[in-house]
This record gives C-alpha cells, sequence and structure tokens, in this order.
C-alpha cells in the first residue's frame, strides 16, 4: 500500500473536492454517519465504487468513542475496509477494556465482512502508552495501529512515539489527525510502517484564508460549524477559496507522500 491521505471535509463540499481530486482513500466519522444522512450517502457511494475507507470510532470528536453497538450499525451498512475499535483519550484501562471488549463481541462479525481492525493505544503517560501498544502490537486480531494526535503530553511529539515503536512495530501505522503545523510529517512519514494520514487542516486553513505555510496563523474551528454550516456559503470570495483549498490540498498530499 502507498502512502495515502484522507482529507476530512464538510459534507457540503465532498462531492466538489471528489470532482477535484479523485480521492480514493477517506476516514470517515461515525458520528457524522448517525447525524448526517448526505454524509453518510457520499461514502456508501465511495465505497460501492471500490474506495478505501476507516470508519473512525469519533473519539477525537466526542472524547470517548461512539459504543460498539453503533458503529457496528455503521460498519455493516458501508462495509469500509477497516473500522477503529473503541478508545478513550488518554486513558489505558478503558481504551484496553472497550477494545478487547469490542473484539470480543464483533470480531468474527467483521472477519465475515472482510473488515480490517484498527486499534488505537492510550495511556496518561508514556510508561502506559506503551503498554497499551504492547497489547495491541501482539494481538493476532488487530490489523492495524492508529496512532492518535492525542498520544499522551509525555510525549510532546508524536515523532517521539514513532521513534519509540520503530524497532518492535510489525503492523500497518495510520496517523490519526494532526495538530496545527503541516509540517510535522515531514519526520513522521521517514518510517516505513507509516502508511496514511487524516486531516481537515487544509481546507480548514483555507477558509480562514491560509495556506500551509501560514499554519501558525490558524485559529481552532468548532466541528459542528465545520461539517454543518462550513462551505455552503462562501460568499463573493468562493473562487478564491476552492482555489486556496485545492493548493492546500494538494501541497498536504506532496508532504505526506513525497516529503516536498
Amino acid at each position: 500500500m502507498s502512502r495515502q491521505v484522507a482529507v476530512i471535509a464538510p459534507t457540503s463540499l465532498l462531492d466538489w473536492l471528489q470532482s477535484q481530486f479523485q480521492l480514493t482513500f477517506h476516514l470517515v466519522l461515525t458520528k457524522r454517519c448517525l447525524e448526517d444522512v448526505a454524509y453518510m450517502a457520499f461514502y456508501r457511494k465511495r465505497r460501492l465504487e471500490g474506495d478505501f475507507l476507516i470508519l473512525d470510532n469519533s473519539a477525537a470528536e466526542v472524547k470517548a468513542a461512539i459504543e460498539g453497538s453503533s458503529m457496528m450499525d455503521v460498519a455493516k451498512e458501508l462495509c469500509p475496509s477497516i473500522v477503529v475499535a473503541p478508545d478513550v483519550i488518554y486513558n489505558k484501562n478503558e481504551t484496553l477494556k472497550r477494545t478487547e471488549g469490542f473484539l470480543k463481541k464483533y470480531w468474527f462479525d467483521l472477519k465475515d465482512l472482510d473488515i480490517k481492525v484498527m486499534a488505537v493505544p492510550q495511556g496518561g503517560s508514556s510508561e502506559e502508552w506503551y503498554d497499551c501498544y504492547q497489547k495491541f502490537n501482539s494481538d493476532p486480531h488487530i490489523d492495524w495501529l492508529g496512532i492518535s494526535m492525542f498520544y499522551t503530553p509525555k510525549f510532546n511529539q508524536r515523532l517521539e512515539v514513532l521513534k519509540l515503536i520503530a524497532s518492535t512495530v510489525h503492523k500497518p501505522c495510520h496517523l490519526l489527525g494532526l495538530w496545527d503545523n503541516p509540517y510535522d510529517l515531514l519526520g513522521e512519514r521517514k518510517f516505513d510502517f507509516v502508511k496514511s494520514v487524516d486531516t481537515a487542516k487544509p481546507i480548514e486553513f483555507a477558509l480562514e484564508g491560509l495556506t500551509l505555510a501560514d499554519w501558525a496563523r490558524h485559529k481552532h474551528i468548532d466541528d459542528d460549524w465545520y461539517f454543518n454550516t462550513a462551505g455552503k456559503d462562501l460568499g463573493p470570495a468562493a473562487s478564491e477559496v476552492l482555489e486556496l483549498i485545492t493548493k492546500n490540498v494538494r501541497d498536504y498530499v506532496r508532504l505526506f507522500e513525497e516529503g516536498l
């Protein structure tokens, strides 16, 4: 599998973005699927076209993952390539409990649907995080590891996490999200086991009139506004905003895939 970037877009811009880039790799948020009929319909179509879908558990949006039963309802309808098992940010024990419970209850159903499982290590300290990682890395029921942007403050940078596991990891890894500085990827992409990343930053930046180089001026954008409102009415500057989104997405993909 070559390196892949999943661009997380507002519902109103999904069709336009697809027309511009013919994307075949996507991260799909369970929370949005449960709340937004148009969002769900778009990704159902993408899967029918053969695209690669990672069904995320929305832990980053709600701080504790969507319940397994709701995730499975969406998984059965979308039949994604990968489903992200439930995790709880910074909480090793709850993450282990929820992931193990999810596997125990749904692993055979997922296997029958040919859906692979991604688990996300969590911990309140670097020691807890690494212990959780070791358990997931050795579990034969887990196919991928998700390395969250919420890795734990003790590590300072996700790059430190990747260095820590480089000699022992034997599963492909997906980078879940990105903080504001896109150039963090220049270090993170150097590891062969890092296969993919997802982010909304190229579009968020463009909505503020920023390029990737302007990342330090980026301000927090509310998730509900981003998905439900952003892109619906770009006003008289619509063409300029769409042009900037195109540039940012293209630059971001080149940054991760080629290191340029």
